[in-house]
C-alpha cells in the first residue's frame, strides 16, 4: 500500500508538472548557467552570458508570454554588467520607437472611438465597382483591410472588418463550416498581415530593423522610401493571395449576388464632427511623414528641418490637435482614457525589450556577430548577394509561421546583416527592408499573431485549410520578396 501510495504521489506530482513549466526551468537554466560553458575561441565569459540570456529571453517570450518575462530580460542584462541600467532606458523604453507608437496607437483608438475606422471599411465596399459582382466584392472587401491596416494597428483593423463580414454572412445566411466565410474570415487575418508590411506607420515590427540599422549604419530609412518597397511586394503578395483563393480554394461564391452592399452605407449615420476633425488629423500626420521623405529632393535646407523632426513628433502633434479640439464641451481626445484603452502597454514593454536584447547582443565588447559571421561565413561566401537574399528570407518566412514577428525580426537582424555586411556583396539598406516586411509574412497558424489566433479561434476556420493556404502564400511572398523586393529596394538604397 505503501509503494502504491508513494507511486501515486509522483504520477500526481509530475502530472502537476506541465510543458510550460518545464521551459520556464529550462530558460532560466539558459540564463543564469550558460556562463560557466567553456567559451570558444573568440568568445568570452559575457559573450556566453549574453547567449544564454538571449536563448532564455526568447524560450520565455514564447512560452510564458511576453510581460514580465520583458521586465526580466533588462533586469538580467543590468545583473550581469552587459549594460548599464542608463542604456537600458536609452535604448528601451526611451527610444523614439515607443514614443511613437504611443501617440499612434492613442490616435488609432479615436479612429475607432469616433467611427472613422469602421466608416472607411463599409465605404470601401458599398461603391459601384465593388457591385459588379462577387469576386470584384471580395477583391474590394479584402483589400480595404488591406489599405486599413497598412496605417493602423492589423489587430485593430481585423476587429473592425468581422462584425462587417459577420454581418454579411447572416444577410446571406451562411453558417460556420461553410467555405465562403472560411475563406473571407481567414483572408482578413491574412490581408491584415500584408497590410501591416507595406508601411511603417504604427507597426512597431517594420520599425525595430530599421531603427537598428539607424544605429548600426547611420543608414535612416524614411517612411516613404520603405513605403515605396513595401506596397510594391504587399500589392504583389496580395495579388498572389486573390490567385491562390480564386484557382485553388475556388469558393461558391453565388450567395453574394443577393447581397446588397448600399445597405451597410445606407445604415451609417451621418458623419460626426469628432470623426471629420479626427480624419482631417490623420491625413495631415500622414502627410507631414510623406513631405518628410520628399520635400528634401527640392528644398534641401526645409527638408532637413522636417527630417530632424522624426517620425513621432508629428504623431505627438496629432494627439495634441485632438486633445485640445472639443466638440459640444468635449475633447475628441480624452487623453487618460485614449492612454490607458487605447494603448497596449505590454506592447510597448515588450518592444523595449527586444530593442534593448538586439543593443546588447551585437556589442562589439562581446564580439558575437564577429564570431558567427566567422562561422557561417565559409558557408555562405561564394553566395551570389541574390542567393543569400533568397535563403534568408526562405529561412525569415518559414520560421516566422511559428514564432512571434517582433522576435523574428530581432533575431534575423542580429544575424544577417553583420554577416552581410562582412559578405560585401549585399545591400543591407536593402536586406534591411526586406526582413521588416517578411517578419509580417506570417498566415498558417494561429500562433503567429494576434490576428491568425482569432481567425483560428472564431469557429469560421479550420486549422487545417490555414496551414495549407498560409504556408502556400508563405512561398508566395518568399519569391515576391526575392525577386521583386530586394532589386526595388537596392535601386532607392544605392
Amino acid at each position: 500500500m505503501q509503494t502504491t501510495a508513494k507511486a501515486f504521489s509522483i504520477t500526481e506530482f509530475l502530472g502537476k508538472i506541465n510543458s510550460k513549466k518545464i521551459m520556464n526551468v529550462i530558460s532560466f537554466a539558459f540564463i543564469f548557467l550558460f556562463r560557466f560553458i567553456p567559451a570558444p575561441d573568440g568568445l568570452s565569459v559575457d559573450s556566453m552570458q549574453m547567449i544564454g540570456i538571449f536563448i532564455g529571453i526568447l524560450l520565455l517570450w514564447n512560452f510564458a508570454g511576453i510581460g514580465w518575462t520583458s521586465l526580466l530580460c533588462m533586469t538580467v542584462i543590468v545583473i550581469f554588467q552587459i549594460m548599464t541600467q542608463t542604456e537600458i532606458f536609452a535604448n528601451g523604453i526611451g527610444n523614439w520607437v515607443n514614443s511613437f507608437l504611443y501617440a499612434f496607437f492613442m490616435i488609432s483608438y479615436v479612429m475607432a472611438e469616433t467611427g472613422l475606422s469602421k466608416r472607411i471599411a463599409i465605404w470601401s465596399v458599398s461603391n459601384k465597382f465593388a457591385s459588379r459582382g462577387p469576386w470584384t466584392f471580395i477583391v474590394i472587401f479584402l483589400f480595404a483591410s488591406v489599405f486599413l491596416s497598412a496605417f493602423m494597428s492589423q489587430t485593430a483593423a481585423l476587429l473592425v472588418f468581422i462584425p462587417i463580414a459577420e454581418e454579411l454572412f447572416k444577410e446571406l445566411g451562411l453558417k460556420k463550416g461553410d467555405r465562403l466565410p472560411q475563406m473571407i474570415i481567414l483572408g482578413l487575418a491574412m490581408c491584415v498581415g500584408i497590410g501591416s508590411s507595406m508601411t511603417p506607420i504604427g507597426h512597431a515590427i517594420v520599425l525595430i530593423p530599421l531603427t537598428f540599422l539607424a544605429r548600426d549604419t547611420n543608414i535612416n530609412i524614411d517612411v516613404v522610401s520603405y513605403s515605396i518597397v513595401g506596397i510594391i511586394t504587399g500589392l504583389l503578395v496580395f495579388i498572389a493571395f486573390i490567385l491562390i483563393y480564386k484557382f485553388f480554394y475556388r469558393p461558391d461564391v453565388n450567395p453574394l449576388r443577393n447581397f446588397d452592399s448600399n445597405k451597410l452605407r445606407r445604415e451609417l449615420p451621418p458623419m460626426s464632427k469628432q470623426e471629420k476633425i479626427t480624419a482631417f488629423v490623420f491625413v495631415s500626420v500622414i502627410g507631414i511623414w510623406i513631405i518628410q521623405g520628399t520635400i528634401g529632393n527640392f528644398y534641401p535646407a526645409f527638408g532637413a528641418y522636417m527630417s530632424s523632426l522624426g517620425n513621432a513628433i508629428p504623431a505627438f502633434i496629432g494627439v495634441i490637435l485632438l486633445c485640445l479640439i472639443s466638440i459640444d464641451g468635449k475633447p475628441i481626445m480624452d487623453f487618460k482614457v485614449a492612454s490607458t484603452q487605447g494603448v497596449p502597454w505590454n506592447t510597448l514593454i515588450f518592444n523595449a525589450a527586444v530593442l534593448v536584447l538586439s543593443t546588447a547582443l551585437v556589442q562589439d565588447k562581446l564580439g558575437i556577430t564577429k564570431y558567427f559571421a566567422k562561422i557561417v561565413g565559409p558557408v555562405v561566401g561564394d553566395f551570389s548577394s541574390f542567393l543569400f537574399v533568397l535563403v534568408a528570407m526562405f529561412l525569415l518566412v518559414l520560421l516566422k509561421q511559428f514564432i512571434s514577428s517582433t522576435i523574428m525580426a530581432t533575431v534575423f537582424y542580429s544575424l544577417l546583416i553583420p554577416l552581410a555586411t562582412a559578405l560585401g556583396n549585399v545591400n543591407v539598406a536593402a536586406l534591411t527592408t526586406l526582413i521588416a516586411a517578411g517578419a509580417s509574412y506570417a498566415w498558417s497558424t494561429p500562433p503567429s499573431t494576434i490576428p491568425m489566433a482569432l481567425a483560428g479561434g472564431s469557429g469560421w476556420v479550420d486549422l487545417k485549410v490555414m496551414l495549407r493556404y498560409g504556408l502556400a502564400l508563405a512561398v508566395a511572398g518568399i519569391l515576391i520578396l526575392a525577386f521583386v523586393g530586394y532589386p526595388v529596394a537596392s535601386l532607392i538604397f544605392n
